[in-house]
């Protein structure tokens, strides 16, 4: 596995079944190398197998959705240019798609009523303001900034005078209404069952970064002439929505959190069964455990970029189940939970990396998306009745068929106290036991969220260029319950940065590693943990820290997401020095002697480059091995979505600073 093998990829994006259950449309993504883009096209496969079909060639078709009747697919279609993606719908019996709107925002997240007669959407347009459309100025405007939260990475500057509201637009065509309005942004939206209203999620507080994290499913009816910023509240009870599911006989289901007594850094969703007149309160939690992570997946580097794509949740055909995404021990899977009695039962097998999927309307055929240590994602088509799984398209089985992964061994080890740490080895293809590699140490981000059973390229790069590859799920993880992963609250780093070092123990005891050659990297809160790592020990030899933390205080202070809840920390930066000053890596920086490369974007605003500038400076100052490179253009999704050459370009610069230090190859370029 090479670092170009990446443009040959193909991803699988979105499934889509088909109201009946018997077609399933998804979108294709594949990488544009001329325009070093992301190639997107819509196409369809039955769902008792057989070979897919093209819907459309693209170049940027997405967001496939069938009308309730299977005739017909809206769809969103991106033109050339800066022009945004407009709603389609494409005839199935052929002929060519019809435009549908020429917003000056664009459309997102079509949805179709139930008797297929409209299309509700999404829009940030503000007919006041775009249309006509204005001069663009030849110099963008000062920002007058008055809001704590104003910036996002990935998306950018807040525009509060172009918020997403809801639309709705007849699927044969004609003037789109705006259902809703004001200062508040709308979720994508759904169709109530009877076709009377259009459900959506929203946060509609004032100033919601000074109280614990709130929303609710709203709903406005789909017959006003006139938009509105007083929709009704469908949810009443304090705390968040991640997604909802209708019965038929009117009960709400969502994976959500109730709102705790005080902040956590990590609050594990659940499911909640809802009933009654709106709002619903009082909310019933059917499962019996809380050790699944409900609504979560699998961190990785190869979920499908740009292509989207649902969360698995929907009743079952009598209603008296629900099914739903959960992760559990580093697996993600499609988890059937009985409401009367609260039992738990898979349906999708562990050691695997359920990515997305969508349910017929009766709740008894399924779309998925599945990965797994060896492939980055296949589409299946599940049948709840008989519990058949069916494979329909596998994307990459020639590339796969050309190319030599290494052996992932799962394995459990115990920590400095007892506690039993999840982990994965990746083996050198030829492994041969009785030799002598190089470890790298791969620490994910987040903190919560968890490595586990899904497809890694850049560890089977690693591998193939001659290394053994360790990744761990330490205290601070997702899926091992609320507790493990809670428990680093204002300590972090802490014991999670001892769990990582007693894997790297556990590995060596096992004879195969060159314990002079040992390695260590990580991104986002895997780059706070490496900077971490090497300030406090001199076990490796090379360290390289990707989108990282290194100064907490300044971190809080220019990161594009408010703080002001004791989340990570107690008190305020300014209220505290001495305890951010604590757990940043910068304040041991002298204590460095591991040769360090740096990795950020220019535009990451999750944790801005001035955290990378911050260790490279200090280590220039000090005379130690250290080396910056900069990704312009880029943001803290450089590795999972990042243009396909600065992503072929980050795994070349991991692989070499690696094959410098630990296989002796020069680097002249690194200037060490």
């Amino acid at each position: 596995m090479r670092e170009e093998d990446l443009l040959d990829f193909v991803w699988i994006a979105d499934p889509q079944i088909s109201s009946d259950g018997k077609a399933i449309a998804y979108t294709r993504v594949e990488v544009d190398r001329k325009e070093d883009s992301y190639r997107t096209s819509l196409w369809w496969v039955a769902t008792a197998g057989g070979e897919p079909h093209a819907l459309t060639h693209g170049p940027r078709d997405s967001q496939p959705r069938w009308s309730p009747d299977g005739r017909r697919i809206a769809f969103l279609r991106k033109p050339e240019g800066e022009a945004p993606p407009q709603l389609h719908v494409l005839p199935m019996d052929g002929g060519e798609s019809t435009a549908l709107t020429v917003l000056a925002k664009g459309a997102s997240s079509p949805a179709w009523s139930p008797d297929g007669k409209h299309i509700a959407f999404n829009s940030d347009t503000n007919l006041g303001l775009d249309e006509p459309r204005p001069e663009k100025p030849k110099q963008e405007p000062a920002l007058i900034v008055t809001k704590a939260m104003f910036r996002e990475n990935n998306i950018g500057f807040y525009d509060f005078e172009r918020m997403s509201h809801v639309w709705v637009i007849d699927s044969a065509g004609g003037a789109p209404r705006q259902l809703t309005h004001g200062k508040f942004a709308e979720g994508a939206p759904r169709w109530s069952r009877d076709g009377r209203s259009v459900l959506f999620i929203s946060d509609r507080r004032e100033e919601p970064w000074f109280s614990i994290d709130e929303s609710h499913v709203w709903a406005v009816s789909a017959a006003l002439d006139a938009p509105t910023d007083d929709p009704a509240l469908v949810t009443g009870a304090h705390g968040t929505v991640a997604a909802f599911t209708e019965a038929s006989d009117g009960r709400l289901a969502t994976i959500g959190a109730l709102a705790p007594a005080t902040p956590h850094s990590y609050d594990q969703m659940r499911l909640l069964v809802q009933s009654g007149a709106w709002p619903m309160h009082d909310p019933k939690v059917p499962h019996e455990t809380c050790q699944y992570a409900w609504g979560e997946g699998l961190g990785g580097d190869q979920h499908p970029p740009r292509g989207g794509g649902a969360t698995p949740f929907a009743f079952s055909a009598d209603g008296q189940s629900l099914l739903a995404q959960a992760a559990r021990e580093g697996s993600a899977m499609l988890v059937r939970v009985d409401i009367a009695n609260g039992k738990e039962h898979e349906l999708t097998p562990r050691g695997s990396d359920l990515i997305a999927g969508t349910a017929s309307a009766n709740g008894s055929v399924w779309a998925l998306t599945i990965g797994s240590v060896g492939r980055p994602g296949d589409l299946y088509s599940l049948d709840t009745a008989s519990g058949k799984l069916t494979p329909l398209v596998a994307p990459n089985e020639k590339l796969f068929a050309e190319a030599t992964l290494g052996e992932v061994e799962e394995f459990w080890y115990p920590s400095f106290d007892g506690q039993k740490i999840h982990g994965w080895i990746v083996k050198p293809p030829g492994f041969d036991s009785a030799k002598k590699y190089p470890l790298i140490l791969q620490i994910h981000g987040g903190p919560h969220t968890a490595y586990g059973h899904g497809f890694y390229h850049e560890f089977q790069m690693l591998a193939s260029a001659g290394n053994v590859v360790l990744y761990t799920n330490p205290r601070g993880s997702t899926s091992y319950g609320w507790e493990f992963a809670t428990i680093i609250q204002y300590n972090f780093p802490g014991d999670d940065a001892k769990d990582l070092l007693a894997g790297v123990e556990a590995v060596v005891a096992r004879g195969y590693i060159d314990t002079k050659r040992v390695g260590v990297t990580g991104g986002s809160g895997g780059g706070l943990l490496t900077n971490w790592l090497i300030t406090q020990t001199e076990r490796f030899a090379v360290a390289l820290t990707q989108r990282c933390i290194s100064d907490w205080s300044s971190f809080f202070e220019t990161c594009d997401f408010a703080m002001f809840l004791p989340y990570w920390f107690r008190k305020q930066p300014f209220q505290d020095p001495a305890g951010y000053a604590a757990v940043s890596p910068l304040t041991y920086v002298e204590k460095i002697t591991t040769p360090l490369m740096i990795i950020h974007s220019e535009e990451d605003w999750r944790t801005p480059i001035g955290q990378g500038e911050a260790m490279f400076r200090a280590l220039k100052f000090l005379k130690r091995p250290v080396v910056m490179v900069r990704f312009p253009g880029e943001n803290h999704e450089l590795s999972r979505s990042g243009a396909p050459s600065h992503r072929v370009q980050n795994q070349q610069h991991i692989k070499k600073w690696f094959d410098h230090w630990l296989h002796g190859k020069p680097s002249p370029e690194y200037g060490v």
